[in-house]
């Protein structure tokens, strides 16, 4: 609590926090029934979010129930109401919604009274003038949740966001929220597309006209378009550009909750510890000359949803998003960016993941775990290439354990990549003796690299045990390639890891006899008088590795730093696409070796 406490003062003392993190007036919200319904129980709820301005006479008035069946459907609120909690709402109590047909919608949805939304960068469509709608017929309606955006729902259904407008009549710069719509069938997008292709063909006889100035200055100075990522991006090799060394001035905005009553222990400790981590690069970025950018430190809990944090405009000219730290929270800011072509890092949750399909703008830092396999079995792929001695790949698994999905990944790695191996499953229940047995699947005269495909730490236990007692007795040469995990289990003895040379594939590891390392420790100890946490390493890598991607490429940087290996402090950086259009993931791991003299070898 003293750290929060601490890198709270920094943040309210520092001058890089903006004037979109400053406590705002009260304005009462209006509540809006809810779209989202959960059958608990065999009750029907609506799932009501409160919003910042509610208040529970509010919400009873809107849904036509008491204060007191509000009460008892929800036990949480003897602690109070607050913004951001979900209320469940008896269905019955709610006033029905009418039924809605594409000639009631044709001048767009009812108005969500004045709660934002982004406005899309799209021009005011004639209701069905691209297509003509048949009035009688009723397209699916579909309730558009809080978080989403016109394009989100389009992915969704396999439509275009523009088909979605005509059809529903929709002003895209009216700023209301959109609650419910109708999803063009396929018979209206076939329409649509050859009404827009007549459209492309007559506009190809008219002269282009240059934009009025002021639009075109007022779309340059809103955000240049020059994030879009190349094709060569996408080639599996590192993009040939030259270092621009850009010193223009860059604002990185730095999105996290920082209201500690709202938070749990966990959740304020690691929110805190990231920022501070990130105000020691800051320092240092400044003192290596980064003289011209600005970090712009936002939070999150000043506003009622992440949904509100963008329709408030807080993060308008930002050349960088970190952050918000969840996947519910940041969905609707990586939506928004990516319309607005704004690169945003995913800095912590690995369920952001999803997030990537679609959105070339998304980039998440923390490696997934679940590649490592993947990671060890191309070490052992480099190691047979590279090697001077002849090798000899051998798996070990537990019996029974033939179509476990680590396994099945392990064999199919190694089919896939033409590597030859030989298998030995045994039950490690059954006694001792069982060395003998797994010698027969090594090479008494190779290099015998083996690779376990298990998190039991029983079975690894047992199976390192044995392999140190052959290695020992009978002389063989052994590698051992494991999981990360391994280095966490505390049964396991450490003299297994440096007898077998056991390489691990780490998604953080610190390397404490680094010099870096070391000025990092010393310089938190001093600003912040506590020991850095593994999050507030996460927070200066992110912040030292984007900020100098941008000062070496300039504008380009989202394209360059593809396939562009780096070490930082706690991670290693290596992004690749998720998929063609889509975002990229953090493949890169730190690889650790334990040798003899119980020395361990970063590699």
């Amino acid at each position: 609590m003293r750290l929060l406490l601490t890198a709270m003062t920094f943040l309210l003392l520092t001058a890089a926090a903006g004037p979109d993190a400053a406590a705002q007036e009260f304005v009462a919200t209006p509540v809006e029934i809810s779209a989202d319904k959960v059958n608990v129980r065999g009750t029907i709820y609506y799932l009501h979010k409160v919003l910042k301005g509610h208040t529970l006479y509010s919400i009873s008035k809107a849904y036509g129930i008491s204060i007191d069946d509000i009460r008892k459907a929800n036990p949480d609120l003897s602690d109070g109401l607050k913004a951001g909690m979900l209320l469940y709402i008896p269905e019955q109590a709610a006033p029905a919604a009418p039924a809605v047909s594409a000639q009631d919608t044709a001048a767009g949805p009812a108005p969500a009274g004045p709660e934002k939304v982004q406005k899309p960068d799209r021009q005011k469509p004639a209701a069905g003038k691209k297509a003509g709608k048949d009035a009688s017929k009723r397209y699916r309606k579909y309730n558009v949740k809080w978080y989403e955006t016109l394009d989100d729902v389009a992915v969704k259904f396999n439509v275009t966001t523009e088909a979605i407008i005509a059809l529903n009549g929709i002003d895209p710069g009216s700023g209301k929220r959109i609650k419910s719509i109708l999803i063009p069938d396929k018979e209206y997008m076939r329409s649509f597309r050859a009404a827009d292709s007549t459209a492309e063909e007559e506009e190809q006889d008219t002269p282009v006209q240059e934009p009025e100035p002021e639009a075109e200055a007022e779309r340059t100075e809103d955000r240049e378009e020059r994030n879009v990522l190349p094709v060569t991006a996408m080639t599996g090799r590192v993009l040939d550009m030259e270092p621009v060394d850009d010193d223009s001035p860059r604002t990185i905005t730095l999105v996290l909750p920082f209201n500690a009553s709202r938070l749990t222990d966990d959740l304020n400790a690691y929110t805190a510890d990231f920022y501070a981590g990130t105000m020691i690069a800051l320092a240092d970025l400044k003192e290596r000359g980064f003289s011209n950018f600005h970090l712009n430190v936002v939070d999150l809990n000043r506003y009622g949803s992440a949904w509100e944090l963008v329709s408030s405009n807080a993060l308008r000219g930002s050349d960088l998003i970190i952050g918000p730290i969840s996947e519910r929270d940041i969905q609707p800011v990586a939506s928004w960016a990516r319309r607005e072509k704004i690169p945003v890092v995913s800095p912590l949750d690995l369920k952001t993941a999803s997030l990537t399909q679609g959105n070339p703008m998304f980039f998440l830092f923390p490696p997934q775990s679940d590649l490592a396999l993947s990671h060890q079995i191309d070490k052992i792929e480099k190691n047979e290439a590279l090697s001077d001695t002849t090798g000899s790949v051998t798996v070990i698994y537990e019996q029974g354990h033939d179509r476990s999905e680590l396994v099945s990944r392990t064999l199919n790695g190694l089919n896939n990549k033409g590597i030859r191996y030989r298998t030995f499953k045994y039950d490690f229940l059954s006694g001792r003796g069982i060395d003998s047995l797994m010698s027969l699947s090594l090479d008494s005269a190779l290099v015998n690299r083996v690779i376990i495909p298990s998190m039991s730490e029983a079975f690894i236990t047992d199976a390192l045990r044995n392999l140190s007692l052959i290695e020992s007795s009978r002389g063989y040469s052994i590698e051992v390639y494991g999981m990360s995990q391994w280095k966490s289990f505390e049964t396991i003895e450490l003299d297994y890891f440096h007898a077998l040379d056991l390489r691990l594939a780490m998604s953080y590891n610190i390397d404490y006899t680094d010099s870096t390392t070391t000025e990092f420790i010393q310089k938190y100890r001093a600003a912040f008088n506590a020991e850095p946490t593994s999050f507030a390493y996460q927070g200066y890598d992110i912040l030292t590795f984007f900020a100098e991607a941008m000062r070496t490429w300039g504008d380009r940087f989202p394209e360059a730093i593809i396939y562009r290996k780096k070490s930082m402090l706690q991670s290693d950086v290596l992004f690749l696409p998720a998929g063609p259009g889509s975002g990229y993931i953090n493949c890169a791991f730190k690889d650790i070796r334990f040798t003899d003299g119980w020395r361990i070898i970063h590699e």
